[in-house]
């Protein structure tokens, strides 16, 4: 068919001419309805049939009314929001040249820049919106940054030295808007918190660690106040390096640590450290030295052990090279009062114990030394020259036994303990506890002979 106005070849079935904008279907019933009445009356139609004139109404001065049966520059209809916007004069046939204009080129171009003018001013009433009532993710960051989450972290500081996190990354995923109750209302001010969740990452030298939490905030004026949180609801951890050390303290009283090293292997999203380290006992007569090893397991929430310690290399160098130590009594002889004057200075240590020193030990009777009625008598004793021997010792315990010989002259000291004692003007002096044995004659008799023996004696070091 064709437009009734512009004589347009249309479809059938169009309902409005895509050249003029006419609404088809409105006219083809009015030519419909025309030419049935015409054929109802029995009239005959003619070739010359005048056209209907129409009433001029500013002629007959009517007021101007769109006329329901003009179809002809009827524009097509693009909804009621765009179509509101407009305003046609029919009386000027304003609407047929609006009509044609809006299926132009140019024309559906304005319209498409109509629409989309309203669209974008509808967005941007809402984003405005949704800014003004949401929270600041710098409100939540600040809140996080403070917060003991990040200042301690989430997983525990065991065989680590303790570290602040930094705070990497924040990300607010979602927001929305949540009942506070009555009581809630009544302590806040507000019916309704807004619900936060969040995820980010926060790491220190030992670890990162990915989370997400949520946290409540209510508004009160401009200013956003935290009314639960923020806390975390999940979190990974991945250790960035091995552990940093083998005991669950940080330093031993009892001994130094040096040349510490730990690795970190993963396995199938396992973790492991094996930590390695030097360790040394130092005491005033040895030192002892040791290789300790241990290995570690991460379990998502800290590092575990997986066995005792492993001690490896031990080895004792004695410190008594350059220490002397003397002793003096009074009263030591087994029968009768005599003074003991002994020194032993060391010369030398080596390893696994070995110590040399030089000594002397000189006794003497304190009464008269000749020989009596009976035959008895008392000696001196004088004994000096080399010891050698070796210490003994729990492996880093602060106590020892002592063995020193001097085969020449058949003399042995055995003792030990390590106790410090005060000595008068000498402050605080490590000492020794010695017994001596010899197979030198003190008394003699017609009936015996003794060699000499001491008790146990505190040696004294001196300066």
């Amino acid at each position: 068919m064709k437009c009734p106005c512009c004589g347009y070849n249309l479809p059938d079935d169009a309902n409005f001419c895509a050249s003029c904008g006419t609404n088809v279907s409105v006219a083809s019933s009015a030519t419909a309805a025309t030419t049935t009445s015409t054929e109802g009356s029995g009239d005959v139609a003619q070739s010359t049939t005048e056209p209907h004139a129409a009433p001029n109404n500013a002629e007959s001065g009517a007021p101007e009314t769109p006329d329901s049966t003009n179809t002809c520059g009827e524009p097509a209809h693009f909804g009621s929001s765009i179509g509101n916007s407009f305003s046609v004069h029919q009386g000027s046939n304003a609407a047929s040249h609006v009509g044609q204009f809006l299926t132009t080129k140019k024309g559906k171009g304005i319209v498409a820049g109509a629409i989309a003018a309203v669209a974008a001013i509808i967005v941007a009433a809402v984003v405005g919106f949704n800014m003004a009532n949401n929270v600041p993710e710098d409100t939540v960051r600040q809140a996080l940054q403070n917060s003991s989450t990040v200042a301690d972290g989430i997983v525990a500081n065991d065989y680590v030295t303790a570290q602040p996190y930094d705070l990497k990354s924040l990300k607010i995923d979602k927001q929305e808007d949540e009942s506070t109750g009555e009581i809630g209302a009544a302590i806040t001010g507000s019916n309704k918190a807004r619900h936060v969740y969040f995820s980010g990452s926060m790491e220190n030298d030992f670890f990162k660690t990915d989370f997400t939490g949520e946290a409540y905030y209510v508004k009160q004026g401009d200013t956003w106040v935290s009314l639960l949180g923020p806390s975390i609801t999940g979190n990974t951890t991945t250790p960035l390096q091995g552990v940093g050390r083998i005991s669950e303290a940080s330093e031993s009283d009892d001994y130094e640590i040096s040349n510490f090293s730990s690795t970190l292997d993963s396995s199938n999203g396992a973790y492991t450290s094996t930590a390695t380290q030097d360790v040394s006992y130092t005491f005033w007569f040895a030192t002892d030295t040791a290789t300790n090893t241990r290995t570690f397991v991460f379990d998502g929430d800290r590092w575990k052990p997986t066995g005792d310690t492993a001690v490896s290399n031990m080895q004792t160098k004695t410190n008594f090279a350059g220490k002397k130590f003397e002793y003096t009594d009074t009263g030591s002889g087994l029968f009768k009062t005599g003074t003991t004057n002994s020194t032993i200075e060391f010369t030398s240590d080596g390893d696994n114990g070995q110590v040399a020193a030089t000594y002397s030990l000189d006794w003497k009777y304190s009464g008269d030394t000749s020989k009596n009625s009976s035959g008895q008598y008392y000696l001196p004793v004088n004994l000096s020259g080399n010891l050698t021997g070796a210490i003994e010792h729990e492996f880093g315990k602060d106590n020892f036994s002592i063995e020193l010989n001097d085969a020449e002259n058949q003399v042995t000291f055995t003792g030990g303990e390590s106790y410090a004692t005060i000595s008068a003007g000498d402050g605080e002096s490590n000492t020794m506890s010695l017994s001596a044995a010899t197979n030198t004659k003190y008394f003699e008799s017609p009936f015996q002979t003794s060699t000499y023996r001491m008790s146990m004696g505190t040696y004294v070091e001196k300066a």
